[in-house]
């Protein structure tokens, strides 16, 4: 049995339920489907520690505010999943869980698009694609290679550190979810190795307020492609920042100071030894001249904005790292002298596209081809993926006015 609708989302994450919200909103027949339930990847693919990165004033979907009584909190993930469920009580919006999507295929009439589940099957003109790009991770060729006696596990397996053996752990990656991953070994008292990567950062507190809330505030996250001084900063990691303890800066050198040995990037592996690239103190000088040109940026907007704002106060997670740090860094590391035992990937996710077979449809460095997200695949659309509009496309702030747009597309 086939059912139809005008349009199916597949994804229950915050751009998903957005776009669920503004099609209702036009009265436009839809369905919306996930493997599992609503923000099943805050869930499965987080540590226990977790929280937002970025505070409750920008992680509002359309329609109901996220816990406005405290703008400037960090929520956990279960907090946010609470959030969503609710959302979609209050909206009645269309959810079925326990979904997977195997395939999506042209009809043979031309004008629809067949979608085949493990629940059955589907008939729509519009085929939405909200499940983003977190949920593959990408491990580099050196992850097959680890020495037999290693524990080795991603990003989306890591819990705690009780599940790793009570031995030095080497953390491979230094973007958001790798330097909180080793915060969160050091607070177990785990001896942590760093391999670290080329990743901006920024100060959390700023004039009186968190960072993203100036951002918010100036624009900047309304900036397209077109706005960048080099259009590689798109494929970028997303800079260094925690929302743990209120939300507070860190850095490779604040991570140094609580007893990281860091490390530059990690090349490859040679029997038990890890061979290590040079370029430790390159990486933290990228982070602190990053953290500067933000606030190059903000400081003058702020100034407009708000010209009683509060100056700007040191940080010292944030002051530029010792010109010593770094330097003479070791580019081999023998893990059995080491006494490391396991060894955590945070090199990253991707999307999985792989199920879509539409003419049209093209997948360029790991991100679907489309304009405003709509795929020159007819009825295809994407939500959910960074820069897919403008700069807010990847996060929870973005995903409303994303979907808005896909939705007036629709209902034209």
């Amino acid at each position: 049995m086939t059912t139809s609708h005008n349009t199916i989302i597949v994804g229950a994450g915050q751009a998903g339920l957005a776009a669920s919200y503004h099609l209702k909103q036009r009265n436009i027949d839809h369905i919306l489907i996930d493997r599992g339930r609503p923000g099943e990847s805050w869930l499965s693919q987080r540590w226990d520690s977790f929280v937002l990165n970025t505070p409750n004033v920008a992680n509002s979907l359309p329609g109901k505010p996220f816990h406005p009584e405290s703008p400037g909190a960090f929520e956990s993930p279960a907090t946010l999943v609470e959030y969503f469920n609710d959302y979609i009580k209050e909206f009645d919006l269309p959810f079925e869980g326990g979904i997977n999507v195997t395939g999506a295929t042209c009809n043979a009439d031309g004008t629809s698009i067949d979608v085949t589940t493990d629940k059955g099957n589907y008939q729509t003109q519009n085929l939405i694609v909200a499940s983003g790009n977190q949920n593959v991770p990408t491990l580099p060729d050196a992850a097959k290679k680890v020495p037999a006696n290693i524990t080795s596990i991603d990003t989306s397996e890591y819990r705690n550190a009780a599940q790793l053996p009570e031995d030095a752990v080497l953390v491979v990656g230094s973007a958001q979810s790798g330097i909180q991953i080793a915060e969160d070994l050091l607070t177990a008292n785990r001896t942590v190795y760093l391999a670290t990567s080329k990743v901006g950062r920024f100060r959390r507190n700023f004039r009186g307020k968190d960072i993203v809330e100036w951002a918010i505030a100036a624009g900047m996250y309304k900036h397209t492609t077109a706005n960048l001084e080099n259009p590689e900063d798109q494929y970028a990691a997303q800079p260094i920042a925690s929302g743990v303890d209120g939300g507070r800066t860190i850095s490779l050198q604040s991570t140094h100071e609580k007893g990281a040995i860091l490390l530059g990037r990690l090349e490859g592996f040679e029997g038990t030894t890890a061979i290590i690239h040079d370029d430790l103190r390159a990486n933290i000088e990228y982070g602190d001249a990053f953290s500067a040109k933000i606030i190059s940026m903000l400081d003058p907007a702020i100034s407009k904005i708000a010209p009683d704002a509060p100056p700007l106060m040191d940080e010292p997670a944030d002051t530029p790292a010792p010109a010593s740090l770094g330097t003479n860094a070791p580019t081999k590391l023998d893990l059995d002298e080491a006494g490391i035992t396991s060894i955590v990937w945070t090199t990253g996710f991707t999307g999985d596209y792989s199920w879509i077979d539409l003419e049209g449809h093209a997948i360029e460095r790991g991100r679907p081809v489309q304009q405003d997200g709509a795929s020159p695949a007819k009825g295809l659309y994407f939500i959910g993926t960074p820069w897919l509009r403008n700069r807010a496309s990847g996060i929870i702030y973005g995903a409303g006015d994303d979907a808005q747009a896909i939705a007036e597309q629709i209902k034209a």
